[in-house]
């Protein structure tokens, strides 16, 4: 009898050693790590931007990610403009969503596993990208026109966004991972021309058509959508 009462007391004794073990497990000490990182897309863009990111997760939920790249004329692409070359400098907040939240709704094992794997993440973004530009416009100052006046100058973009993204491994030691982003924000271009006459200005005349598209030289904001896909090199 005596055996029998102690049997319920010795099945619960296990259990919660067991989901002890369970629970150590899973809420294993976090630990910070850092990355290199590169975009193998954005040579293939208009604006040719080749460069490095890093980052830096130092806490369970916090990240800094920095990107600093140059920007020049692609050679493959056929633009009026003469010549371009700069610099882009993007620096990013990330707050990660920790593995161990439960779904709103219980899919199945398997997407939770997965959703483990993929280590979603939000970004608060700053971008700043400043470069000199040699091209060709048309000027006025309202009594005179200049056509096809060649100038230098000087255009300053800043901008932000929000952005959503996930890390996948993709090597066995993790070593190597890939990340995709996605977002949405705007930009505010800043142009200074260098050689051109006093009182003289764009002519914006063209602006009145419908379908109108902004010239490189265009001080207006606009939206952007910053979506990326980076190959990252954890350093530790």
């Amino acid at each position: 009898m005596k055996k029998i009462i102690l049997l319920p007391f010795l099945l619960l004794f296990i259990t919660a050693i067991a989901q002890k073990t369970k629970r150590i497990k899973v809420d294993a000490p976090f630990t910070k790590y850092s990355y290199l990182s590169f975009n193998p897309f954005s040579i293939a863009e208009p604006q040719l931007a080749v460069g490095l990111s890093y980052g830096n997760r130092f806490t369970e939920r916090s990240e800094m990610f920095i990107e600093v790249s140059y920007v020049a004329k692609h050679p493959s692409y056929n633009f009026d403009y003469e010549k371009l070359n700069g610099f882009r400098f993007i620096a990013e907040y990330r707050y990660h969503f920790l593995q161990q939240w439960k779904p709103i709704i219980n899919l199945g094992e398997k997407i939770r596993e997965r959703k483990r794997k993929s280590q979603p993440f939000i970004g608060l973004q700053f971008r700043l990208k400043q470069y000199q530009l040699i091209y060709k416009d048309n000027f006025t100052n309202f009594v005179d026109t200049l056509i096809n006046y060649r100038y230098i100058a000087n255009i300053v973009s800043l901008g932000g966004a929000l952005t959503f993204g996930a890390t996948y491994n993709i090597s066995k030691n993790k070593k190597w991972q890939l990340e995709t982003t996605i977002g949405v924000g705007a930009k505010q271009k800043f142009v200074k021309y260098k050689n051109l006459p006093s009182n003289y200005k764009v002519l914006i005349y063209e602006k009145s058509r419908a379908l109108y598209t902004p010239k490189i030289n265009d001080e207006i904001g606009t939206p952007i959508f910053p979506t990326t896909i980076r190959l990252r090199y954890m350093l530790k």
